[in-house]
């Protein structure tokens, strides 16, 4: 019997490793789309002042909306699965104080202004899911939104300055 609780716990450790390196490449896929997109974006804005085409800066500022859209798929719909997997793999394996699913729960929950409560209230399976079935469209408006659509406003307005003011041709 203690064999094979201790090759279950072993199983367990190998499957939570796997999966934290698995956030970890959803993270890195993240940062280096958004940087691929934030280098376009600087290339197209600059085409588009040197050439004196409007139509250039409008396709700029649909570029944060796709980083936008990048961090909805990767965060949304892979991240939050996979931290909960980790966090009922922690709790199997009864990981308390120094828990890492809890702690990206917290740092989730914190960036959307939910307060989680109590330490016991992250490895209770409801409070889980109630706290982050809550927050369906509350996040939102994080920070990370908030500047993609400052961003993507910010680019709109230049090129109708583009176009109005300085009088740059569409095409």
């Amino acid at each position: 019997m203690v064999i094979q609780e201790t090759a279950d716990n072993e199983s367990l450790r190998l499957e939570l490793q796997e999966t934290i390196v698995t956030v970890r490449h959803w993270f890195s896929l993240l940062i280096q789309a958004t940087g691929f997109i934030v280098a376009a974006d600087a290339v197209l804005i600059s085409y588009g002042f040197a050439q004196s085409l409007a139509v250039i800066l409008l396709l700029a500022s649909l570029l944060p909306m796709s980083v936008f859209f990048i961090y909805l798929i990767i965060v949304g719909s892979m991240i939050g699965p996979l931290v909960g997997l980790v966090l009922r793999i922690e709790r199997k394996l009864q990981i308390g104080d120094d828990s890492l699913g809890e702690t990206v729960v917290r740092t989730i929950l914190r960036l959307t202004g939910a307060d989680f409560g109590n330490n016991e209230d992250c490895h209770d399976e409801n409070a889980h899911e109630s706290g982050l079935g809550s927050l369906k469209w509350r996040w939102l408006w994080t920070p990370i939104p908030l500047m993609l659509y400052t961003a993507t406003a910010v680019q709109l307005v230049l090129f109708i300055l583009a176009l109005t003011v300085s009088h740059y041709r569409f095409m």
